[in-house]
């Protein structure tokens, strides 16, 4: 009897923890607005106000600089809806464009970030238009990343 209580209090305990895990993570309207814009593979890093988008595009072979311009311009739109986000940086990783074994996996292709000042005056309803390189606080592209 002592056993059978034992394992019955054993199997109650990881049925609870199991139940505390984050299993069924619901999207935080950042990661919905990112989301809704690019499928690709994506991590979201907050500290105070201050965010840190990092997108993994396996395919950017297929894409363009233009194409990468459009997709940051339609997140940051989309992120100024957003009282939380003040400061944002978002920066887009892929496979080296070069054969080079001694590389990471992924390496920066654009990294575009706005201060937080600047991000409040940008006319982002207008997003379409806006010139990103020109009115960034921090605009840097990788060479090899082509219109």
């Amino acid at each position: 009897m002592k056993k059978l209580l034992v394992l019955l209090l054993f199997f109650a305990t990881v049925f609870i923890l199991a139940g505390c895990g984050d299993v069924n993570h619901e999207p935080t309207a950042i990661e919905s607005t990112i989301g809704s814009i690019i499928k690709d593979e994506y991590k979201v890093y907050e500290d105070k106000g201050i965010f840190l988008v990092k997108i993994y595009d396996k395919d950017i072979n297929e894409g363009s600089k233009n194409a990468l311009l459009k997709n940051t311009k339609e997140m940051l739109a989309g992120l100024s809806k957003l009282d939380q986000v003040k400061t944002v940086e978002i920066k887009w990783y892929s496979p080296p464009f070069t054969d080079q074994s001694d590389k990471e996996p992924f390496e920066e292709i654009l990294a575009v970030r706005f201060e937080a000042d600047t991000f409040a005056k940008v006319n982002w309803g207008n997003y379409t238009k806006l010139d990103l390189e020109s009115i960034a606080n921090k605009y840097k592209q990788n060479d090899t990343l082509k219109d």
